[in-house]
């Protein structure tokens, strides 16, 4: 049965990627053709970002009507039509590039993981078509037959994968313009990204409908390969996009690259669409698990088959933030001005103080741990910890201990560590690992992704004892005060807000580094947490120290979602000797929109867990309370028209 599909493990074990050296490689590409710079699109034509144009569409998909009157869907098909056009073959066999490379790839894809499909290769074979999903591979050139086929068969309730340009030249080769793909598929063509040589990342959203199987912020590189340039999309619901390394939200500059969404059409239908903004050409030198992993849950979603995963936040929110106050200034009574204005926005800091400043705060400190804010380490004085011998940082690491036991600060046995200026190195991370920190804030090079990482500490050969766990806090995003420092006030303070932005619809982390001493205007700082406050129904605004309790708890929960006989059934092992706390919850992916979850116990011991709704497409699967064992439960879906 189709639902057995979701039973596949998205990231098995896959070749890595090529290397660029080997002989195979250097030879394909001393072969490769190239394609012209406008080929694929003449100069001039790429589509400009004014206000009408958001980065990110938020229109709400309508609840389908209740009333006699409502539209019967048709029968919906649960296959995959892979789409060769003869007219897109054509116009890329004339620049003499190579036509099939596309299609062969999805072959293979489609049969490694058992989807079915049949390949069609006429506007008449599409046509005729029942509605089910509808694959287009960089289908560039389309003819007018095979536009009016791509719209009908949406039009009859099938869905759509997308990849790349869809349909922008004609069957003479002319250019057409990025109207059908705006009209037919719901996206916008902003421009793409020949000409920002370092924008060659994809990060992709977590706890997404159509990404969730790859953690919030995953950066996948993606090859410089001229032509082959990925797109700058706007519309719909972001599921990627592609920067530089670093992530840099820049303003003005669309970054999205890939994109769902599903609309009612004017037959009353209801069709699903995703478009992938990248060409199959990339595949060839990305982690083909990344990869492979988007394309299979794509599929799935548009193919409406329900899945679920663990979220990565407490329920409701969608992403978590901690303010991280680098106290490198003697405390003042100001500071606790700070700390009012951070718990009125809703949340509560974490101070990372030097053992020196700590000497000569103690009382403010005091103060601060009584309101609810974390005190953590920031070692013994200011000075980085990179490049020092193994012995110098330890004594260091022992003298910022002491010198808080001196100044009377009680700290918890596993506080955290954020290094001075960010300097530390691989000696340091052993000894906080090693040492009873209970996390450590890194940069951003520390993980691909833009959650915290849960490590093991190195096993020593002198003892057999289970080796420590350390949670550590990548800082991938930047603190108001640098960004002002690096740019105009008003611009940077816009700059701010929109990577907040982007930090919830990615359900990341966001560390923001902030100084006890803030060069910040008090109008500066009313407007950084008055915009804290606007999200903090959605952001979890927290402690470093409760985000790693978190973290610890949620790795305690392993998810599972497969069907035996067509039967869907999620099951839930909770490891460890406590019971889950927290809003710890479960997202399942629906296969209609705004349909309700209900669960059956396939144990009559089993409690059911409470359900409530996400949006159109996830339910989210409460587990507060659940003491540790295995718990399984049959799911049933009810559709919004019953």
């Amino acid at each position: 049965m189709w639902l057995a599909l979701i039973a596949l493990l998205l990231l098995q074990a896959c070749a890595s990627k090529p290397s660029a050296t080997s002989p195979e490689t250097d030879a394909a590409a001393a072969k490769e053709v190239l394609p012209a710079a406008d080929l694929f699109v003449p100069a001039g034509n790429w589509g400009k970002l004014t206000d009408s144009q958001p980065l990110v569409a938020v229109a709400a998909l309508p609840k389908p009507p209740t009333t006699a009157g409502a539209v019967a869907q048709p029968a919906f098909v649960p296959q995959v039509w892979l789409y060769a056009s003869p007219t897109t073959q054509a116009f890329l066999a004339a620049a003499g590039l190579d036509s099939t490379m596309g299609i062969r790839l999805w072959e293979v894809f489609l049969r490694k993981y058992k989807i079915p499909f049949k390949k069609v290769s006429s506007a008449e074979q599409l046509e005729q078509s029942q509605p089910g999903v509808l694959l287009l591979p960089s289908s560039v050139a389309l003819s007018d037959a095979e536009l009016r086929a791509v719209v009908h068969f949406r039009a009859k309730g099938g869905a759509v994968l997308s990849t790349w340009l869809t349909g922008v030249r004609d069957e003479k080769g002319q250019w057409r313009g990025f109207d059908f793909m705006s009209t037919a598929l719901g996206v916008k063509v902003l421009g793409n990204t020949q000409a920002d040589e370092e924008d060659n990342f994809m990060s992709t959203y977590g706890d997404n409908p159509v990404t969730h199987a790859l953690p919030a912020g995953q950066r996948i590189w993606l090859e410089r390969v001229q032509g082959w340039y990925p797109l700058r999309l706007a519309g719909g619901h972001a599921a990627a996009e592609v920067t530089d390394w670093s992530r840099n939200f820049v303003l003005d500059k669309p970054a999205t690259t890939a994109v769902f969404d599903e609309q009612m059409l004017p037959s009353g239908t209801y069709s699903r669409s995703v478009v992938l903004g990248y060409p199959e050409r990339l595949w060839l030198s990305a982690d083909p698990q990344q990869l492979e992993a988007i394309a299979h849950n794509a599929l799935m979603w548009l193919l409406r088959q329900p899945d679920a995963y663990l979220a990565a936040w407490p329920e409701p929110f969608d992403n978590a933030v901690v303010m991280a106050i680098d106290t490198a200034e003697v405390m003042q009574e100001s500071d606790l001005q700070l700390a009012q204005q951070l718990e009125e926005a809703g949340g509560h800091g974490t101070y990372f103080v030097l053992g020196d400043i700590a000497q000569k705060s103690p009382d403010i400190l005091k103060k601060l741990q009584a309101r609810g804010h974390e005190i953590a380490y920031m070692g013994d004085s200011f000075g980085g910890f990179s490049d020092q011998s193994t012995k110098v940082q330890s004594k260091r690491l022992e003298s910022m201990r002491q010198l808080f036991q001196n100044a009377g600060m009680e700290l918890a046995a596993d506080a955290g560590f954020h290094a001075p200026m960010e300097s530390y190195d691989k000696t340091t991370e052993k000894l906080l690992r090693e040492g009873a920190f209970g996390y450590y804030v890194a940069f951003m090079d520390a993980t691909d992704t833009r959650l915290p990482v849960l490590l093991d500490a190195e096993p020593s050969p002198e003892t057999a004892a289970t080796p420590k766990q350390i949670v550590v806090l990548p800082r991938t995003q930047s603190g108001p005060d640098d960004v002002m420092e690096e740019n105009d006030p008003e611009v940077g303070m816009k700059i701010f807000k929109g990577a907040l932005d982007v930090s919830q619809r990615m359900a990341a982390l966001s560390v923001l580094r902030l100084p006890n001493q803030s060069l910040l205007t008090p109008e500066q700082l009313g407007e950084v947490f008055g915009y804290l406050k606007t999200r903090k129904a959605q952001t979890w605004m927290v402690t470093a120290a409760q985000v790693n309790q978190w973290w610890r708890a949620r790795e305690r929960v392993k998810v599972n979602f497969q069907a035996t006989q067509g039967v869907p059934v999620l099951t839930v092992t909770i490891s460890g000797e406590k019971s889950v706390a927290g809003a710890v919850a479960v997202r399942v992916n629906l296969p209609q929109a705004y349909s309700t979850l209900r669960l059956t116990a396939l144990d009559a011991a089993t409690v059911i867990p409470k359900v409530h709704a996400v949006d159109a497409w996830r339910a989210s699967v409460l587990l507060d309370g659940l003491k540790p064992g295995r718990y399984q439960w049959q799911l049933a879906f009810n559709p919004v028209t019953q």
